[in-house]
């Protein structure tokens, strides 16, 4: 029996919305169960590895991918069990669900969470950045939250970063002399207001 043909049953035994895929090993050795949410689990015949101690195991990891950048530090990245491969498929997916399952799947909601969190933060910052730009009648390229404003011969012109979360934006101007004294009283009556 290939790891495919484990995982395909392995999948009916875990319940709705589980399937298997093949894997990208040629000799049948590996395989992937997909789950209903967003769970990737890999499936590896322990006679591949080359570790004596994995002879005869199915290794089985919860697969992150891109989320693995998104994990809290508080939480575990790496979730793996092993089995012996001579169980019966429904002993498999019972072991997947004791052991692998609960923790990996925290992982998966918090790492989930947090990306989302992060892509509100992205999509403030470049609502920000493009509020400025527009005051600064800056065309941005490609939303860009870090971009020059002005040129040498209009005068004042500089960069701005608008920083992502609480970081204080940057802006570095660039003023001809004959202007610096206007823009010190500008700027002292920027920095009193409530």
């Amino acid at each position: 029996m290939t790891t495919l043909d484990l995982a395909n049953t392995v999948a009916e035994h875990l319940g709705t919305g589980w399937r298997a895929y093949t894997g990208k090993a040629d000799d049948g050795s590996e395989a992937h169960l997909a789950g209903p949410n967003d769970q990737v689990l890999d499936l590896i015949a322990g006679t591949t590895t080359g570790r004596k101690t994995d002879q005869g195991r199915l290794i089985i990891t919860g697969h992150l991918g891109f989320l693995r950048n998104h994990v809290p530090q508080d939480h575990k990245q790496d979730h793996k069990i092993t089995v012996d491969q001579g169980k019966p498929p429904d002993v498999i997916a019972h072991e997947i669900r004791r052991r692998l399952l609960p923790n990996y799947e925290a992982v998966l909601h918090a790492a989930w969470d947090e990306k989302h969190a992060s892509d509100g933060i992205a999509a403030a910052r470049e609502q920000l950045a493009a509020t400025v730009a527009a005051r600064l009648g800056v065309q941005r390229r490609d939303q860009a939250t870090d971009f020059h404003f002005g040129t040498v011969d209009a005068g004042v012109h500089g960069r701005v970063c608008v920083r992502s979360g609480a970081s204080d934006s940057v802006f570095t101007v660039r003023v001809p002399h004959d202007r610096v004294a206007e823009f010190a009283r500008l700027l002292a009556t920027f920095g009193h207001l409530p």
